[in-house]
């Protein structure tokens, strides 16, 4: 069906009216603000080169070759922290062998690899039992990975020839 008789337009209420003309204004905010930004932006980027220029106008060729210096000393320094930073103490492993060797126990042979945390310990023992607690000590340990027993072997005398290997957390050498 058509409607032939016209009607009024609807009215839009009023919050809808100054929501728009709200919108309409930032808007041209934004777009204003573009343009003033990129001004500023370009104002402090001829600023920045003018102070650059004077700073280089100041260098003398003293603080020039100081300043040289002083940056390859800073190489040589950096160059050492790092390889200190890779370095594996071995000494930490003594120390851990004096502390945690029970007294029954002889070692008379050391094969250290701190950049494969291993260690590959051999000696003597008195008793079983005594090769028993020693590899007991070593598996309680908590940087220690693994204690394993590769060769057992009796003596001339009646004593325990062994051979152990010691596998280390890779925290522990460093």
């Amino acid at each position: 069906m058509v409607e032939i008789i016209p009607r009024k337009a609807v009215e839009l209420p009023l919050w809808l009216k100054i929501l728009f003309y709200i919108l309409i204004a930032l808007l041209l905010a934004a777009v204003l603000s573009y343009f003033i930004l990129g001004h500023f932006q370009k104002k402090s980027l001829t600023t920045l080169q003018n102070l650059e220029e004077e700073i280089l106008k100041e260098k003398t060729s003293q603080k020039i070759a100081l300043e040289k210096e002083i940056l390859s000393e800073q190489k040589k320094i950096n160059d050492f922290a790092l390889i200190l930073d890779h370095h594996l103490l071995s000494s930490k492993f003594f120390h851990f062998l004096e502390q945690t060797s029970h007294p029954r126990i002889w070692f008379s042979k050391i094969n250290l690899s701190p950049a494969e945390q291993l260690a590959i310990v051999s000696g003597r023992a008195e008793t079983f039992s005594a090769l028993g607690q020693q590899l007991q000590i070593f598996k309680k340990e908590s940087f220690v990975r693994s204690a394993t027993l590769s060769k057992i072997s009796l003596g001339e005398k009646g004593e325990i020839e062994f051979t152990l290997t010691l596998s280390f957390d890779p925290k522990f050498f460093k």
